[in-house]
């Protein structure tokens, strides 16, 4: 799996394209306008399996455009290093980097790894399903986002649980994935070779300390 994703880094978004017939793009910009980011001020996010930076770009957006907000910060995690390297080089055009640096070092995988950051964004190379906790300690993010990317791991509840572990009391899990249609009338569309499956939302708030979970409606 790695090999792939590997070989697709830099054509991952137009893959995305095709599976969805470019309607993605739509679907991510109503997946963060939900959340709202930075309406209570300046929150600390992670983006899952997030390489290619966009859904992070688009929460830094939000919060600056719709609130002001020039604070919020992403940490944008994938377990694909040339995935991050093309996330990185995207947002080397942006106005979110300014003086980036090189801030951290960790061991993933037995091997020095280099955290690539700007002032609001971080790129680090990690497995969902078990985040190094001196990387990523416990209680430490107001959001935590995975989009597209909760179908690839290899144990969903293994990625829960670190979610959980890393989201302050109270923070927010969002997943937006790929589903099937249910409506008769689209069905038939959606059965055609040509057609993408369609996308739901959830969103969920967690308390972090009993684990209680209370769904948001979806789009």
């Amino acid at each position: 799996m790695r090999g792939v994703f590997d070989s697709v880094a830099s054509s991952y978004d137009l893959m995305n394209d095709a599976m969805s017939l470019g309607v993605h793009r739509l679907w991510k910009d109503s997946f963060v306008s939900l959340l709202r980011p930075g309406m209570g001020g300046p929150m600390r996010c992670i983006d899952v399996a997030g390489g290619t930076g966009d859904i992070a770009l688009r929460i830094l957006d939000h919060a600056r455009e719709t609130h002001g907000d020039r604070e919020t910060r992403v940490d944008v995690v994938d377990i694909n290093g040339e995935m991050l390297k093309e996330g990185y080089a995207r947002f080397k055009k942006t106005m979110y980097h300014n003086s980036a640096r090189v801030f951290l070092l960790f061991f993933f995988a037995d091997a020095l790894r280099i955290v690539l950051a700007a002032p609001q964004v971080a790129f680090i190379e990690a497995n969902a399903q078990e985040l190094p906790l001196e990387t990523f300690p416990d209680n430490t993010y107001d959001l935590y986002t995975i989009a597209f990317g909760i179908r690839n791991v290899t144990s969903i509840p293994d990625v829960l649980r670190e979610a959980r572990r890393v989201l302050k009391p109270g923070g927010t899990f969002a997943c937006l994935e790929f589903n099937k249609v249910t409506n008769p009338l689209l069905a038939q569309y959606a059965s055609s070779p040509l057609s993408p499956d369609t996308p739901s939302e959830s969103v969920f708030l967690i308390d972090s300390d009993t684990g209680f979970m209370t769904s948001i409606p979806s789009l």
